[in-house]
Protein backbone atom coordinates (compact mmCIF):
# COMPACT_ATOMS: atom_id res chain seq x y z
CA UNK A 1 0.00 0.00 0.00
CA UNK A 2 2.64 2.49 1.23
CA UNK A 3 4.53 1.39 -2.22
CA UNK A 4 1.90 2.55 -4.24
CA UNK A 5 1.21 5.80 -2.27
CA UNK A 6 5.18 6.59 -2.65
CA UNK A 7 4.60 5.75 -6.69
CA UNK A 8 1.71 7.74 -7.34
CA UNK A 9 3.05 10.76 -5.28
CA UNK A 10 6.49 10.44 -7.61
CA UNK A 11 4.36 9.99 -10.52
CA UNK A 12 2.98 13.40 -9.76
CA UNK A 13 5.83 15.28 -8.90
CA UNK A 14 7.37 13.70 -12.68
CA UNK A 15 4.21 14.93 -13.91
CA UNK A 16 4.72 18.71 -13.19
CA UNK A 17 8.47 18.28 -14.45
CA UNK A 18 7.24 17.48 -17.82
CA UNK A 19 4.40 19.52 -18.50
CA UNK A 20 4.44 22.31 -19.93
CA UNK A 21 4.89 25.80 -18.29
CA UNK A 22 1.64 27.41 -18.65
CA UNK A 23 2.57 30.45 -17.27
CA UNK A 24 5.06 31.44 -19.07
CA UNK A 25 3.75 30.14 -22.28
CA UNK A 26 1.24 33.20 -20.80
CA UNK A 27 4.30 35.39 -20.56
CA UNK A 28 5.52 34.80 -23.92
CA UNK A 29 1.81 35.34 -25.59
CA UNK A 30 1.59 38.21 -23.80
CA UNK A 31 5.31 39.81 -25.00
CA UNK A 32 3.83 39.15 -28.44
CA UNK A 33 0.53 40.76 -28.57
CA UNK A 34 1.83 43.92 -29.41
CA UNK A 35 2.43 42.29 -32.94
CA UNK A 36 -0.06 42.36 -35.35
CA UNK A 37 -2.02 38.55 -35.86
CA UNK A 38 -1.61 37.49 -39.23
CA UNK A 39 -3.66 35.06 -40.86
CA UNK A 40 -2.08 31.95 -42.42
CA UNK A 41 -2.06 33.59 -45.64
CA UNK A 42 -0.33 36.34 -44.42
CA UNK A 43 1.88 34.78 -42.27
CA UNK A 44 3.50 32.99 -45.36
CA UNK A 45 3.34 35.79 -48.21
CA UNK A 46 4.65 38.42 -45.29
CA UNK A 47 7.31 36.17 -43.95
CA UNK A 48 7.80 32.44 -46.00
CA UNK A 49 7.28 33.71 -49.46
CA UNK A 50 10.40 34.98 -50.23
CA UNK A 51 12.55 32.19 -48.79
CA UNK A 52 11.20 29.92 -51.18
CA UNK A 53 9.43 28.01 -48.64
CA UNK A 54 6.68 25.63 -49.21
CA UNK A 55 3.03 26.69 -47.83
CA UNK A 56 2.77 23.61 -46.85
CA UNK A 57 5.10 23.70 -44.67
CA UNK A 58 4.58 26.93 -43.54
CA UNK A 59 0.80 25.74 -42.88
CA UNK A 60 2.48 22.94 -40.61
CA UNK A 61 4.83 25.17 -38.30
CA UNK A 62 1.36 27.82 -38.31
CA UNK A 63 -0.47 25.17 -36.60
CA UNK A 64 1.17 22.59 -35.77
CA UNK A 65 4.11 24.60 -33.58
CA UNK A 66 0.61 26.47 -31.63
CA UNK A 67 -0.70 23.38 -30.94
CA UNK A 68 2.52 22.31 -29.16
CA UNK A 69 3.26 25.19 -27.26
CA UNK A 70 0.02 27.31 -27.19
CA UNK A 71 2.20 30.06 -28.29
CA UNK A 72 0.08 32.37 -31.01
CA UNK A 73 1.94 31.48 -34.24
CA UNK A 74 0.22 34.21 -36.16
CA UNK A 75 2.56 36.89 -33.68
CA UNK A 76 5.10 35.49 -34.34
CA UNK A 77 8.08 36.52 -36.81
CA UNK A 78 11.41 34.37 -38.47
CA UNK A 79 14.04 36.29 -36.18
CA UNK A 80 12.26 35.13 -33.04
CA UNK A 81 14.22 32.89 -30.98
CA UNK A 82 12.92 29.52 -30.06
CA UNK A 83 14.29 29.41 -26.84
CA UNK A 84 14.67 33.42 -25.80
CA UNK A 85 12.29 34.74 -27.21
CA UNK A 86 9.92 31.81 -27.26
CA UNK A 87 11.24 29.66 -24.53
CA UNK A 88 9.91 26.67 -26.71
CA UNK A 89 11.11 23.65 -24.59
CA UNK A 90 9.57 24.71 -21.71
CA UNK A 91 6.18 25.90 -22.91
CA UNK A 92 5.68 22.83 -24.84
CA UNK A 93 5.47 19.06 -23.13
CA UNK A 94 8.53 17.48 -22.79
CA UNK A 95 8.59 15.28 -25.44
CA UNK A 96 6.89 17.56 -28.17
CA UNK A 97 9.74 16.39 -31.22
CA UNK A 98 8.01 12.60 -30.69
CA UNK A 99 4.69 14.28 -31.89
CA UNK A 100 6.53 16.27 -34.53
CA UNK A 101 8.17 13.57 -35.93
CA UNK A 102 4.97 12.10 -36.10
CA UNK A 103 2.86 14.49 -37.15
CA UNK A 104 5.70 15.82 -39.94
CA UNK A 105 5.69 11.94 -40.84
CA UNK A 106 1.47 11.68 -40.99
CA UNK A 107 1.58 15.18 -43.26
CA UNK A 108 4.66 14.32 -45.78
CA UNK A 109 5.69 10.84 -45.68
CA UNK A 110 8.92 12.27 -44.26
CA UNK A 111 10.89 10.94 -40.81
CA UNK A 112 12.74 13.71 -39.98
CA UNK A 113 13.55 12.20 -36.49
CA UNK A 114 16.83 11.42 -37.34
CA UNK A 115 17.82 14.49 -38.71
CA UNK A 116 16.11 17.41 -35.90
CA UNK A 117 17.81 18.77 -33.02
CA UNK A 118 16.47 21.51 -31.42
CA UNK A 119 19.34 22.85 -29.80
CA UNK A 120 21.10 23.05 -33.18
CA UNK A 121 17.87 25.25 -34.25
CA UNK A 122 18.14 29.33 -33.00
CA UNK A 123 15.17 30.49 -35.06
CA UNK A 124 11.52 30.11 -35.97
CA UNK A 125 13.45 30.90 -39.84
CA UNK A 126 15.85 28.03 -38.94
CA UNK A 127 13.66 25.58 -37.84
CA UNK A 128 11.02 26.59 -40.94
CA UNK A 129 13.86 25.96 -43.52
CA UNK A 130 15.45 22.88 -41.91
CA UNK A 131 11.44 21.27 -42.22
CA UNK A 132 11.20 22.91 -45.65
CA UNK A 133 14.65 21.25 -46.83
CA UNK A 134 13.73 18.03 -44.94
CA UNK A 135 10.65 18.07 -47.27
CA UNK A 136 12.72 18.87 -50.80
CA UNK A 137 15.58 16.23 -49.78
CA UNK A 138 12.81 13.48 -50.55
CA UNK A 139 10.35 15.31 -52.61
CA UNK A 140 11.96 18.09 -54.68
CA UNK A 141 10.16 20.82 -55.63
Amino acid sequence: MWRKLKNFFISVSTYTDLSPDVQLRQQVNTALRHRPALTLDEWFEFYWQTYGVSKPVVAFVYTHLEKYSGVKMSRVQPKDHLERDLQITLVCCFDWHLTLYDDFFSCFGVDISEEFEIYNLTTIEEFVKFLNAQLLAVKPA
